[in-house]
């Protein structure tokens, strides 16, 4: 079977560069499959696994966080800003960043309710204001 190029780059360098058959991969517009000579395109991608196969019965998987996927002339290239092979993912930590970041979208979904409710409470004593005025 034909192959293509897969270079995955972040910013400490390549994580991967190798000829392979076949990858699949999450862009924002959805899940795409790439084969040897694909069209060319460019597109986000959204933090997910992605799957490479670099030869039957051969395939190797990736966490990826957001980024680009270029595809040109049987090459594509991967950036992101992290791209990590499962067995390099510490589970603890990963745990932590969910509790963090829930954490975080708890006290950010409060502040919203404070700021609504500040604006309530402006948008009624200005009504008080002017209403005063009439009177």
């Amino acid at each position: 079977m034909a192959n293509f190029r897969l270079e995955i780059v972040t910013p400490i360098g390549k994580k991967f560069s190798q000829d392979i058959e076949f990858l699949k991969v999450r862009t924002t517009e959805g899940d795409m499959g790439i084969l040897p000579n694909h069209a060319p395109f460019v597109a986000g991608l959204k933090p997910e696994e992605i799957k490479v196969r670099i030869e039957k019965g051969n395939e190797v998987k990736y966490y990826i966080s957001n980024g680009f996927i270029e595809v040109n002339n049987n090459k594509v290239v991967i950036i992101v800003d992290e791209a990590l092979l499962p067995e390099e993912i510490d589970i603890e930590t990963a745990k932590r960043e969910v509790q963090l970041a829930q954490e975080k979208l708890k006290k950010l979904n409060e502040d919203k309710q404070i700021m609504l409710a500040q604006k309530s409470l402006q948008d009624a004593l200005m009504k008080v204001k002017v209403a005063e005025k009439l009177l």
